[in-house]
C-alpha cells in the first residue's frame, strides 16, 4: 500500500441543480480517526459513495491507499468493506 489511506481532491457532486459535495479536499493520514459530521443533505453519504465507487463525482478525484477509485476500482477497493445507508435483507434468498 502506498499513499495515504484516504485522499480526496477538489471533489464535487451535483444532482441536477443541487450540489451535494462542493470542492471537498481531504487527506486522512495512516493511524488516525476521522468522522464525517453534518446535517442531512451535507454530503456525508455522497462522499462515502464516491469513495466506494458506487457513484461518480461530477469533478475531482478520490484515492484509497494512493489508488484512484475510478480508474482502478478493484485495486482501490480490494481491502475495503462498507455498508452505506441501510442494509437490506432479501427474505427469499438463503445462504448456501
Amino acid at each position: 500500500m502506498t499513499g495515504d489511506p484516504i485522499e480526496i481532491v477538489n471533489l464535487r457532486r451535483e444532482f441536477g441543480a443541487f450540489v451535494a459535495v462542493d470542492d471537498l479536499t481531504l487527506d486522512i493520514k495512516r493511524n488516525s480517526f476521522t468522522g464525517l459530521l453534518g446535517p442531512n443533505g451535507a454530503g456525508k453519504s455522497t462522499t462515502l459513495k464516491i469513495l466506494t465507487n458506487l457513484i461518480h463525482a461530477t469533478s475531482g478525484s478520490a484515492y484509497l491507499n494512493g489508488v484512484d477509485v475510478v480508474k482502478n476500482p478493484r485495486e482501490a477497493l480490494a481491502d475495503v468493506g462498507t455498508v452505506v445507508e441501510t442494509p437490506e435483507f432479501y427474505p427469499y434468498l438463503t445462504p448456501r
